[in-house]
């Protein structure tokens, strides 16, 4: 059997009728076209009733009360850095950079010795600290001062001090001014007793807080001292309605009072800036 006469044939068209031109009926068509644009249509009208230039109605976010600040930079709070000096020696050419040794500085101290005077002339002052038995006097060297913050280690290896031939301390820095380390220690003695002055007159009340909050909020202020009275402040808000309100009636009530003076060996320390960070504390925030 050939291959042509295993065919099955196909659909023959009926004897006096036509085939049709497309397989699909004219009103179907009409309807496609209909739904079209009908569809084309939609999209032009909702686009045309979006108007897109137009804002939406989004409810407005409160920003909070806003409170114009006065940006000021400010350096090291003004304080005078120690002046560097020493001796030159002149068979040496003069120094670029070189690291400095630290000084033996030790706190004034009185000593039991079996060679101490008789007189009563020879008795230190009540001030003065009695050493503990056992301890060792400083070095011929060593720099003696009324309080040391930090005791040097005398065996610490760096390099002989600064060729430099003019005024100064050993431990200052190029960029100092002030040749007096005693007045230097003074200066940040001074503006952190005025800092604590600010500090201590700051209460907050009515905050809401819990009391692990009350910490997170520190109203800074920079506060401008000339002739013993606070001259300008700047406040630095933190944020809170009530610290910042609570800092800004601080620094208005301090207006006009006379604060705390200057030390008496340097009672003219001139105008100084000092910075002031408002903290709460249990006893002074609820």
């Amino acid at each position: 059997m050939s291959t042509a006469a295993a065919r099955a044939p196909g659909p023959r068209t009926p004897p006096g009728q036509r085939r049709p031109a497309s397989d699909f009926r004219p009103r179907d068509i009409a309807l496609a076209v209909a739904v079209a644009m009908a569809v084309q249509a939609g999209a032009a009208v909702a686009v045309s009733l979006a108007d897109l230039t137009v804002p939406a109605a989004a409810p407005e976010i409160d920003k909070g009360p806003s409170v114009p600040v006065k940006v000021v930079p400010v350096l090291d709070m003004d304080t005078p850095l120690l002046k560097l000096g020493g001796t030159r020696d002149k068979m040496k050419l003069p120094d670029r950079w070189v690291r400095q040794a630290p000084k033996p500085r030790v706190e004034q101290k009185a000593f039991v010795s079996p060679s101490a005077g008789k007189t009563e002339a020879d008795i230190p002052p009540p001030e003065v600290k009695i050493a503990d038995a056992g301890t060792a006097p400083p070095p011929p060297d060593a720099e003696i001062a009324k309080q040391v913050d930090t005791e040097l280690d005398p065996k610490t290896d760096a390099a002989p001090a600064a060729n430099v031939d003019q005024e100064g301390h050993e431990d200052g820095v190029k960029e100092g001014t002030e040749t007096d380390p005693l007045k230097a220690r003074a200066v940040d003695l001074y503006l952190a007793r005025i800092a604590g002055w600010f500090s201590s007159r700051f209460r907050v009340n009515g905050s809401g807080l819990p009391p692990e909050e009350l910490t997170k909020h520190k109203p800074r202020a920079v506060i401008v001292l000339s002739d013993g009275q606070m001259v300008s402040y700047t406040l630095t808000p933190s944020g809170n309605p009530a610290f910042d309100a609570a800092a800004q009636a601080t620094l208005e009530a301090a207006k006009g009072q006379a604060l705390p003076p200057p030390p008496e060996n340097y009672p003219n320390l001139g105008q100084k800036q000092v910075s002031v960070t408002f903290v709460c504390r249990e006893t002074t925030c609820d």
